[in-house]
C-alpha cells in the first residue's frame, strides 16, 4: 500500500492540461494505491475518485484523447466473425464501430457516457447509446455475439462488476475483448498523469488476465502485446533512463544521448522487438 498526496497532482493537471481537478478529488488530501495479494492487480482507494462525465468532456477536446485507430482495433478485427452482433463499451466517437461495420460487416453498437462523444457519433449516424454496461445486461441479456472494450476497464471503479455485466451480455461462446495499458511496460518506470487517478482507477499486470477465469464464466483464448508504437518512443527511452539513470549512470539520461537511442530504434527497425503500452485480450464466454 502507498499513499499519494493529491496536491502536487491538482498543480500538475493544471500546468499540463488547463484542467483544475481539485474537486474530482472531494476534499481528500491523499489517497491509495492497492496491490491484490492473489492476482497482483493494483488499485486505487477510495472509489469517489472515479473521474466525472465532465472531466471526461474536457479531455476529448484534445485531439491525442480519441485516437481514430488503435492497435488493438486491428487485434480486434482478427477476432471478429463477419455479419455477428458485437457491441463496444466506452466507445468515444464510435471510431471502432463504424470500422468494425465498415470492414467486417458486423451489426455493431457502442455505449458512451461522455455526451459530447455520443453528440458527434450521432452526427456520423452511429448507433450509440448513452448506458452503462450493467445497464445494458439489464436490457439485452445474452445477445450479443462480442462485447469489445478497449482502454476503458482501467477507469472505472468495480472492474468486477464491468466484467460480470459483460459477460451476461455475450451470448454462450461470444467473445469478451479487452484493450488495456499494461502495467509491465514502459508505463511503470514513467510518471504519468492519466495513469493516476481521477483518470485511471486500476493498472493491469499481463499476468492478471490468466486468472480471470477463476472468477468469471469466460476461458482465456489469447493474449497479445502491442509492440512499441512510434509515438512513444521517447516516452519509452525517457522511462528506461529514469529508471537506470542513478549515481554513475546519470549522465546516460543527457538529451543528446536519449535523442541518439531514440533515432537507433526507428532507423534499424528496433519497434517492433519492443514492448509497448497495451494489452490485448480475447475471451470466450463459456
Amino acid at each position: 500500500m502507498k499513499s499519494i498526496a493529491v496536491e502536487p497532482l491538482v498543480a500538475e493537471w493544471q500546468r499540463s492540461f488547463k484542467i483544475d481537478v481539485r474537486e474530482e478529488f472531494h476534499g481528500l488530501t491523499a489517497f491509495e494505491i492497492r496491490s491484490c495479494s492473489e492476482c497482483s492487480l493494483q488499485f486505487f482507494t477510495p472509489e469517489l475518485l472515479t473521474g466525472s462525465a465532465e472531466l471526461y468532456e474536457k479531455l476529448d477536446k484534445f485531439v491525442w484523447y480519441y485516437m481514430p485507430r488503435k492497435w488493438e482495433h486491428d487485434a480486434a478485427l482478427k477476432d471478429l466473425v463477419r455479419g455477428t452482433r458485437i457491441l463496444e463499451v466506452g466507445c468515444g466517437f464510435g471510431d471502432f464501430v463504424s470500422l468494425a461495420g465498415r470492414e467486417l460487416g458486423v451489426r455493431a453498437e457502442g455505449l458512451e457516457q461522455n455526451t459530447g462523444a455520443i453528440q458527434e457519433a450521432e452526427k456520423r449516424g452511429l448507433p450509440v447509446r448513452k448506458a452503462t454496461v450493467e445497464e445494458a445486461a439489464k436490457q439485452s441479456p445474452g445477445e450479443y455475439d462480442a462485447i469489445c472494450s478497449f482502454q476503458v476497464m482501467e477507469h472505472v471503479p468495480r472492474p468486477g462488476r464491468f466484467v460480470t455485466a459483460c459477460c451476461a451480455l455475450l451470448r454462450p461462446g461470444g467473445k469478451l475483448i479487452l484493450g488495456l495499458p499494461n502495467a509491465d511496460s514502459f508505463l511503470r518506470y514513467q510518471f504519468n498523469l492519466l495513469d493516476l487517478p481521477p483518470h485511471h482507477m486500476s493498472r493491469w499486470p499481463v499476468s492478471v488476465f490468466s486468472k480471470l477465469s477463476r472468477y468469471f464464466p469466460v476461458r482465456l483464448r489469447r493474449v497479445q502485446l502491442e509492440p512499441l508504437a512510434d509515438h512513444h518512443v521517447e516516452g519509452y527511452v525517457d522511462a528506461y533512463f529514469s529508471a537506470l539513470a542513478r549515481g554513475p549512470l546519470a549522465r546516460l539520461g543527457r538529451p543528446r544521448m536519449k535523442a541518439g537511442i531514440a533515432g537507433t530504434v526507428r532507423r534499424f527497425g528496433l519497434r517492433q522487438w519492443l514492448r509497448g503500452q497495451t494489452t490485448y485480450v480475447c475471451y470466450e464466454r463459456i
